[in-house]
């Protein structure tokens, strides 16, 4: 039995993982890496680093690519640490998180841990101004918790504060629950509210920070967030977080730009109030990072984010029920 099992599902990133392996040092070597190469096969080179890193290492290769979910499910079947540490293969540990989460791992009332998400140095311009934007409580709501700290001390969470580049289960708290296999995104937050309805008691703690690697290339964005709108549409048509009215802010937002056609004035005064929150928002964002440069990209990006996610949602909402959908109920 092992302190913990890091668990790492890669596809296509190897300089990143590289990295991402470089910080996992707790400083003791009784602890499981599992590296999961979804869809391809894992270097000689990525192999022998991780058995520096500890002398328990399993290799899996799925032969083709397994949804998120799927690849984590089947990760965990060979976990044997008393916790889970989900890190993403773009994410590497930052100075001072060990000796923080390690005597947190220790207090029974903690069943999931996690914390905040933050940019990498050396970023492209536009990855930075996206970490600036999720970090914006106008770009994100409430979930900008993934990528700013919340506080300053441990506090109860849920599933809008977690993020599954930085997560901790306790072994013995999944129990039955599985990660959705049928998810291509937002897998990790049904997980937790599956956890969370089972009284599983999930904490978040804002110095508990990874940096995270973004997407260089506006293109990129394109899928991951219109999933992001799809997956959370379909979490609330099954019944979780029905109650949360601000996730359907996105999808009104897209049907507000029908104005245009019936009233043009009226149209152009709800733009240029939109416009001069997010550029306030965006301004404060810009001159606290010492990024003004950035400040045009970041307002953007808040209007692309909430507008493509909006689709995503707007268009799962759409969609007849699924026959294999379950009725609503509360979580």
């Amino acid at each position: 039995m092992f302190v913990f099992t890091a668990i790492i599902v890669t596809h296509g990133r190897e300089e990143l993982l590289s990295k991402c392996l470089d910080s996992l040092r707790p400083g003791f070597p009784d602890w499981q890496l599992i590296l999961l190469g979804n869809g391809e096969v894992l270097s000689t080179e990525l192999r022998a680093k991780a058995r520096l890193l500890t002398d328990h290492v399993v290799f899996l290769e799925a032969e083709g690519k397994l949804a998120p979910g799927k690849a984590r499910n089947r990760a965990l079947r060979e976990a044997s640490g008393d916790w889970i540490f989900f890190i993403d293969d773009d994410a590497l540990v930052l100075p001072g998180y060990w000796e923080i989460v390690l005597p947190l791992l220790k207090e029974e009332k903690i069943d999931v841990l996690g914390g905040p998400d933050e940019a990498v140095e050396g970023m492209n311009a536009l990855a930075t101004a996206l970490a600036m934007s999720l970090s914006s409580p106008f770009c994100t709501g409430r979930t900008c918790g993934r990528h700013k700290p919340l506080g300053t001390k441990l506090r109860p969470a849920d599933d809008q504060i977690l993020t599954s580049c930085n997560l901790w289960v306790r072994r013995s708290a999944i129990g039955t629950v599985l990660f959705p296999e049928d998810y291509l995104r937002g897998e990790e937050t049904r997980f937790l509210q599956q956890l969370a309805a089972e009284q599983r008691r999930l904490f978040y703690h804002p110095r508990l920070r990874v940096g995270h690697h973004r997407r260089t290339r506006l293109l990129q964005l394109l899928r991951p967030t219109f999933y992001a709108g799809y997956y959370r549409s379909r979490m609330m048509k099954e019944g979780a977080g029905r109650g949360n009215g601000a996730f359907w802010l996105p999808p009104v937002f897209v049907l507000l730009h029908l104005i245009v056609l019936i009233d043009g004035p009226l149209f152009l005064y709800l733009a240029r109030m939109y416009v001069s929150i997010i550029l306030f928002a965006s301004i404060a964002a810009g001159t606290k990072a010492k990024r003004s440069g950035l400040i045009p990209l970041v307002a953007f990006l808040h209007y692309f984010i909430v507008f493509i996610y909006g689709l995503g949602f707007f268009f799962e909402r759409a969609l007849p029920r699924r026959r294999s959908d379950p009725p609503a109920k509360s979580v």
